[in-house]
């Protein structure tokens, strides 16, 4: 009798299941967007979601094998995604590992199930040709093409003029799904909105020669939101809020790498600053809050303060992660505070770190704390460095570049340069790090027989009024090496005091 019963049981449990899946496949939905005509193409993957071609785009960098594709469709439901490579599956790796996403393989084509958007790297070979696969959530209040204050963008290649977009006070770009608008956008006033589901293409731009300086060239603005869009290509620095206060960016996708120099976000002299839910592949730096101040601007110098990052994922080929305050003079760093990060992929280099905080100047910086961050552990990486300076770093000359036509070298200038002017330095009472926090920083993945190459933290102040002071290390730890006060990799200069190493 009781055999009887648990054999009923469990074909009622799995005829529940059997209906739940049919509900959410009934209520799924999938939104594909086709490539403009004449955009060249993937020839490494197919994608397919609930049988629905989403086409796959091609992206370069300068490194590994020098290609990458990328793709993006929004759902709703529980949608089946299978993607057929030319590249072999027998060791596919899909990053990060936090969505634990383990696909069937048959042959060539890799199946899995995804029931909430997420953003994530598909690897048959490792940073060679993989697919990034960018999955939004269905797309709401999208902006009306009739709306004098929208600047439209549909379907299809568009080529602005001067290959420049300006934005004004009260305006929303919007880029529709299937859009790909080769510009940089230069944005100044209130209430500014950057958003939709197309790609904004830095690619046809030699480095540092783009229409403006920074792909996202944001000045004076306030209540800046940019969110949703893919950039790919950059040909500098990528997005770069100057002077801004009130500033969200909300899972927004960077596919770079193409060239050097092309952080992800360098809030300049910016205040409450939000990046959240972003997925940023880069050869720079992904994020380098900076406080830039030229010569004659002194008395006008704006403070770094106030910014959040949190929930995004980072792949960075060349450079550091996090690089607080290099480049950079102003009366204040403060109040910064990074969460739940994922480092899929780090460079194979002594000389960057996850974590640099680098002021500069008379800068104090204060008031730090990077928790929950995951980092991938393929190669071994530094940890940590903390390290003042009174030199300035990064000074250019004052002059106004004149456009050229160079192609390679440090002197080619697009029509947009503005130049940089002189770096100065603000009076202020640094520099100097005080107040900073790192909890749960830990190693993930397959453990690399080289991790005894690096791991290096390092802490060093200038003298008693320029020190290094109240750091906390709280769950560090590098390949599940918890990291302490008397571990190897810790490198303790002068000027430092007040570090905590918790238990």
């Amino acid at each position: 009798m009781k055999s009887i019963m648990e054999t009923s049981l469990k074909r009622i449990v799995h005829l529940l299941l059997l209906a739940a899946l049919s509900i959410l496949t009934v209520n799924a939905k999938v939104i594909s967007y086709p490539a403009p005509k004449g955009e060249t193409l993937s020839s490494d993957y197919m994608v397919e979601v609930d049988g629905v071609s989403v086409p796959v785009y091609m992206a370069k960098t300068q490194h590994h094998d020098k290609k990458y594709s990328i793709a993006y469709f929004d759902f709703s439901g529980t949608v089946t995604v299978k993607i057929k490579s030319k590249l072999s599956l027998g060791h596919l790796n899909i990053l990060p590992d936090k969505y634990a996403i383990h696909p069937s393989v048959n042959k060539d084509i890799a199946t899995f199930h995804l029931n909430e958007p997420c953003d994530i790297s598909f690897e048959p070979d490792g940073c060679n040709s993989p697919l990034i696969l960018f999955c939004n959530e269905l797309e709401t209040d999208i902006p009306s093409k009739n709306d004098p204050n929208v600047i439209y963008f549909g379907p299809g290649e568009h080529n602005p003029e001067n290959g420049l977009i300006r934005l004004g006070s009260n305006q929303t770009l919007y880029l529709a799904g299937g859009a790909v608008v080769n510009a940089g956008i230069e944005a100044t006033g209130d209430n500014i909105t950057i958003c939709g589901r197309g790609i904004l293409d830095g690619s046809d731009w030699e480095h540092n020669a783009g229409p403006t300086d920074y792909m996202i060239n944001a000045k004076n603005c306030n209540n800046l939101v940019m969110r949703d869009i893919i950039i790919k290509g950059s040909y500098y620095w990528t997005i770069v809020p100057q002077n801004c206060d009130r500033v969200l960016i909300d899972r927004i996708r960077l596919a770079g790498s193409r060239v050097g120099n092309d952080d992800g976000v360098d809030p300049c002299n910016s205040s409450n600053v939000t990046i959240r839910n972003c997925f940023f592949r880069t050869d720079d730096d992904s994020v380098s809050p900076k406080g830039i101040t030229r010569a004659g601007g002194e008395r006008e110098s704006k403070p770094v303060e106030n910014i959040v990052v949190e929930n995004c994922v980072f792949w960075v080929d060349f450079a550091n992660v996090f690089r607080m305050a290099t480049e950079s003079s102003c009366p204040v760093f403060r109040n910064f505070t990074a969460r739940n990060v994922d480092v899929i992929h780090f460079p194979d280099r002594d000389r960057v770190q996850i974590f640099w905080l680098h002021p500069t100047g008379e800068m104090p910086m204060e008031n730090l704390c990077f928790e929950n961050i995951r980092i991938n552990g393929e190669i071994p990486y530094n940890l940590i460095k903390l390290t003042p300076a009174l030199q300035l770093v990064g000074t250019r000359p004052i002059e106004k570049p004149t456009p050229n036509d160079i192609k390679v070298g440090p002197g080619r200038r697009g029509p947009g340069s503005c130049g940089y002017g002189e770096f100065v330095v603000v009076p202020s009472y640094g520099p100097y790090i005080h107040n900073v926090t790192f909890r749960n920083i830990t190693t993930y993945g397959k453990e690399s027989d080289r991790k005894a190459e690096r791991g290096a933290v390092l802490i060093q102040g200038i003298d008693e009024r320029h020190d290094v002071s109240g750091i906390i290390f709280d769950n560090v730890e590098y390949y599940g090496t918890r990291i302490g006060a008397d571990s190897p990799n810790i490198q303790t200069g002068d000027f430092v005091k007040h570090v905590q190493y918790v238990k």
